[in-house]
């Protein structure tokens, strides 16, 4: 008589089993162990790049690694969802990189110059993308189909990410001798550093070249760099940009995009907070990533829009980021994100829900679906502040909930603005209300 074979249909513990089996092909535990890597460096590569956006002053280079840090978190999504359907372990709830990946980083991203940074990163996405390229050339078509499929979706922006610092990096000290050798000792270096964590043995400390002997200019400097052709307004007159009556938008329905341009310096501070706090879920950092993302199109959609109303960005005053140092960056940090996502942003639905017809009643529908866009994007940013703003203040010791965090922020951004204790005990029993002391109105008969 055949022997009864008996199984738990409930109990998967078998797929993470050692196997006997030692030949070339993968089993699924083997798939996911290989995906993991690859899931933090791109979550390092999302830091880096964000990371030194206040390190370069000029405007579109900002928007450009802004844009590459988000489609790295992109990545981290489809590398995430397969690696949750595979046995094994996940990536966790916290967001924290195996050490020797995120010190090798590290170390790669504290360049002394914009061009070795770009030469540093490409090191590391070519690297990562030949993982990639072998992944496609040795998993099995049919059955870790679904594992190349997400492949093939991150391989689509290869080109982009890997030519993006070739611009940077092609002629970097090519007219000074002094600066061409120090260019050649970083690259030196950066292959260094990558070779030691290859060599490493799992569980040990890599043996780490010493660093050139220069002062790293980013990722988060203490000072963000600044591009001349957008000049900052005072703020010792103003308590922000759009306030300035100078400005040649200030009193029409215009201002409107003027506001949006100005979101860059949102966009700014949000890569202090995206670099500087740590031990987050995963998830917080892919909604951060997208939030800071749509910070750049705004503005980018604003400054597109003043342009070709003939405007140059020198004819406006801008508002500088929020910059935190190491001794108040865990105060601030929550302030800044709760204040953006429960104050400013809710808060502008008003004034763009109005812009929206105005404009259309001006005969300037691009304007007023601009601002369409945008509300859509903000409601997205408003649902984030809810979910990580009480986190936030959570994960730096300070336990809050959300209503308290919402009345906090509220409470805090008025005595900034001036206001009394008894006009702000007033104005925050409506919402509405609220919002006409916290920000501005327009003009939205005059175009």
């Amino acid at each position: 008589m055949a022997r009864k074979i008996e199984v738990d249909v409930t109990d998967y513990s078998f797929l993470e089993e050692d196997s006997a089996y030692k030949g070339s092909l993968l089993r699924p535990i083997d798939t996911a162990r290989l995906l993991q890597p690859c899931f933090w460096l791109e979550f390092e590569l999302s830091r880096m790049t964000i990371g030194w956006v206040p390190g370069v002053p000029d405007w579109d280079v900002k928007g450009e690694l802004v844009r590459m840090g988000y489609l790295h978190t992109e990545h981290m999504k489809l590398l995430r969802d397969r690696i949750h359907e595979l046995p094994g372990p996940d990536i966790g709830e916290h967001a924290s990189p195996p050490a020797g990946i995120r010190d090798a980083c590290q170390r790669i991203s504290c360049a002394p110059t914009f061009a070795e940074f770009a030469t540093g990163y490409h090191h590391l996405v070519s690297k990562l993308n030949r993982r990639y390229e072998e992944f496609m050339e040795s998993f099995d078509p049919v059955l870790d189909a679904p594992t190349l499929d997400r492949i093939r979706h991150i391989l689509v922006d290869r080109d982009r990410l890997l030519g993006w610092a070739v611009p940077f990096t092609m002629f970097a000290g090519i007219d000074d001798p002094e600066e061409r050798d120090a260019y050649r000792e970083w690259t030196r270096y950066v292959n260094d550093v990558w070779t030691a964590l290859e060599k490493s043995v799992p569980g040990s400390v890599p043996d780490w070249p010493a660093p050139p002997a220069r002062e790293p200019a980013g990722p988060i400097p203490l000072q963000a760099a600044h591009d001349p052709r957008y000049p900052l307004v005072d703020l010792t007159k103003y308590k922000s940009a759009m306030f300035d009556p100078q400005s040649p938008t200030y009193d029409s329905v215009k201002h409107m995009v003027f506001i949006n341009a100005s979101e860059m310096s949102a966009a700014e501070s949000l890569c202090y907070l995206y670099y500087g706090v740590q031990g987050m879920p995963a998830d917080f950092y892919m909604d951060v990533a997208r939030h800071t993302w749509d910070e750049i199109r705004h503005s980018q959609m604003g400054v597109r829009r003043l342009k070709q109303w003939g405007y140059r960005t020198e004819d406006f005053a801008w508002h500088p980021p929020t910059i935190p140092t190491p001794e108040t960056m865990q105060q601030v940090f929550p302030e800044f994100y709760s204040s953006l996502t429960m104050v400013m942003e809710p808060c502008s639905f008003i004034k763009k829900r109005k812009s929206i017809t105005a404009f259309m009643e001006h005969g300037d529908p691009l304007s007023s679906i601009q601002s369409e866009y945008d509300i859509a994007d903000e409601r997205l940013h408003v649902g984030f502040g809810q979910k990580w703003g009480a986190k936030l203040y959570e994960h730096t010791g300070d336990f809050v909930t959300a209503g308290k965090v919402a009345e906090t922020v509220k409470r805090s951004h008025l005595v900034k603005m001036g206001y009394t204790q008894e006009q702000i005990d007033q104005v925050l029993k409506s919402f509405p209300e609220f919002c006409g002391f916290a920000t501005m109105d327009l003009n939205y008969a005059k175009y």
